[in-house]
């Protein structure tokens, strides 16, 4: 798992594989869940992360296994 937080667009990505991502949901407004090819969460990115869109690790988790 990577993780990366750019401080221009104020986006927070997590990686979970290395997969090549093909397609991509909003799951809820800001946050963005990346597939791979076999349609297994490859990612998450939170849009405008600042604003605090994920209260903990926790909600993460919930997000990623609901994807």
């Amino acid at each position: 798992m990577k993780g990366r937080y750019d401080t221009e667009t104020d986006v927070l990505s997590v990686r979970f594989t290395d997969a090549e991502v093909v397609a991509s949901r909003e799951v809820r407004p800001g946050i963005v869940v990346a597939y791979d090819a076999a349609g297994a969460v490859a990612g998450i990115e939170v849009l405008e992360a600042s604003a605090g869109r994920l209260a903990a690790d926790q909600d993460l988790r919930r997000l990623a296994e609901a994807a």
